[in-house]
């Protein structure tokens, strides 16, 4: 009895152990612009693929965020290169860039094998300026 209320006080530890496992903090990485091209830094990139990018501008509703599934991008020189094609980012809007990253190579010993990268900026003369995140962006 002392044990299930001991328990249900103080949580599961290996719950919690898990958690930080499963959902590591995202990098949160910056973004610059050349041309028409926006490219965001991946770090340690290695063999991670893009699983999903999510792309909105900041302040709006979940519902309202654009994403893809598998875009076709990939990460090169630990860059992942979003051209004007792919998504048009406006002047003076402040934009998140969310990229979903995951690794095969990681996958075959340990089932936490996936990754997040952030990035915040706004659009400003053709450049692309960092901007701070809320913890609610997180």
């Amino acid at each position: 009895m002392l044990f299930a209320s001991l328990l249900l006080l103080t949580g599961c530890p290996v719950i919690e152990r898990d958690v930080d496992l499963r959902y590591p903090a995202p990098d949160i990485t910056a973004a610059t612009k050349v041309n028409d091209t926006l490219c965001v830094a991946v770090p340690n990139a290695s063999d991670f693929q893009i699983r999903m990018i999510m792309i909105y501008p900041r302040h709006v509703s979940p519902k309202e965020r654009w994403y893809q599934e598998n875009p076709g991008l990939t990460i090169t020189d630990g860059q992942v290169c979003i051209p004007s094609s792919f998504y048009k980012f406006d002047q003076r809007l402040e934009y998140v860039v969310q990229v979903i990253l995951w690794s095969n190579k990681k996958a075959q010993w340990t089932k936490y094998a996936g990754r997040q990268v952030i990035s915040a900026f706004e659009i400003e003369n053709g450049h692309a300026y960092r901007v701070v995140l809320e913890e609610r962006e997180l």
